[in-house]
């Protein structure tokens, strides 16, 4: 799959994510979607626009894709992050793989983790 052929929704998601809008960032997402992060669960729109609030936005974070994948039932995005969080230890670039899992246009499930295919 080409970075061109994302699905909407992700399309969506990322271009939220970016302009910053989170009102529309977090209605990407299904009323009770799963959200895995820094391995900590979120469960329903209200968790998930806390920690966007939170992680995302409060840390200015922008989104770049580098790849796209199908994986079965999901979809894994690769992106590049910038922002302003505490990048201690962290690489550089920061590539991390977004696993979504889309039903009716819209996100049940966000699994994101740190990308190994250095």
């Amino acid at each position: 799959m080409e970075i061109a052929q994302i699905p909407t929704v992700i399309r969506k998601y990322i271009d939220a994510a970016n302009k910053p809008d989170p009102a529309a960032f977090v209605n990407c997402f299904s009323e009770d979607a799963v959200v895995l992060d820094e391995g900590k669960k979120r469960i329903g729109q209200k968790a998930i626009k806390k920690w966007s609030d939170q992680n995302h936005f409060g840390a200015n974070v922008t989104l770049e894709p580098k790849a796209v994948k199908e994986n079965k039932d999901e979809v894994v995005v690769t992106c590049k992050l910038e922002g302003t969080y505490d990048k201690t230890g962290l690489p550089d670039p920061l590539l991390l793989d977004y696993h979504f899992r889309i039903v009716d246009d819209k996100i049940v499930s966000l699994s994101i983790f740190l990308n190994n295919h250095r």
